[in-house]
């Protein structure tokens, strides 16, 4: 995204945002990936209860999700839900179909907590929390920016989820050399 408009650049690297992650995570902040998530009006689907630690595992686990709300988000238009505290668990057992889903019998969507919020509210959370979100059941899209970042210091395990702009600095220094780097 930041690649297509300044306006994403600018959010990215936020001094409120880095500042909120790197007391998360620590100094060194980079960019792991972005996405903009459009659920469409009246069908878009829910989305399971997942981990993204399945998706690109790191070493140290200290990817974080950073969700930027673009309008006023509730649990009619598909809010994000999350399962506080159970990243302290560790990593999960995934269904491995395809999907990347945790066991819906195990992890419904109803247990988890809904996060609404207002145009501009920020959540931040680990890639080991379980997450989703319902169905937008509104006659308008629900809008969402995610930010997916992690200690310049932390390797990944897999050479997976390459994107454009992975590696850029949004806070402070990188302290591994380019050529040690996935």
């Amino acid at each position: 995204m930041q690649y297509h408009s300044a306006v994403f650049t600018r959010m990215l690297v936020h001094r409120k945002l880095t500042a909120a992650v790197a007391s998360l995570i620590g100094p060194n902040v980079q960019l792991h990936h972005t996405k903009l998530h459009v659920k469409p009006p009246e069908k878009g689907s829910p989305f399971p209860l997942h981990q993204d630690y399945d998706y690109f595992p790191h070493a140290d686990d200290t990817m974080l999700a950073a969700i930027i709300y673009l309008e006023d988000t509730t649990i009619e238009s598909g809010c994000l839900c999350v399962m506080p505290g159970v990243h302290r668990h560790g990593v999960l057992s995934h269904q491995h179909d395809g999907s990347h889903y945790l066991a819906t019998e195990e992890y419904p969507i109803e247990a988890a907590t809904p996060c609404e919020g207002k145009a501009g509210d920020v959540l931040i959370f680990s890639y080991l929390t379980p997450h989703g979100s319902y169905p937008n059941r509104r006659n308008h899209p629900r809008r969402i920016v995610l930010f997916q970042v992690r200690s310049a210091s932390d390797q990944p395990l897999r050479d997976v989820h390459q994107s454009p702009g992975q590696g850029m600095m949004v806070s402070g220094i990188n302290p591994i050399p380019e050529a040690k780097q996935m």
